[in-house]
């Protein structure tokens, strides 16, 4: 889940579902669209790392594959001081 550029393409080659069965897939089952649940994907993911390691929080955002800062510290409800 590290790369930034692991997206829908990527995942439907993985599990072997055209965009549309996999969209079908994942919304039945969370609720969520193929993107909303790539994104709570690697929110959980990086809440775990930041409970679980040393690494700050911009290492985790990277790890996680989220570039962007300002939007990371957003989704997890956090700043770098906390």
């Amino acid at each position: 889940m590290h790369e930034q550029n692991f997206g829908v393409p990527e995942l439907c080659r993985k599990v072997g579902m055209s965009r549309t069965q996999l969209h079908n897939k994942i919304k039945a089952l969370t609720g969520h669209s193929t993107s909303q649940f790539n994104m709570k994907v690697r929110i959980h993911q990086a809440t775990k790392l930041l409970r679980t390691t040393e690494m700050n929080i911009s290492q985790v955002a990277l790890e996680v594959g989220i570039e962007s800062f300002p939007y990371f510290t957003q989704k997890i409800g956090l700043s770098p001081s906390k």
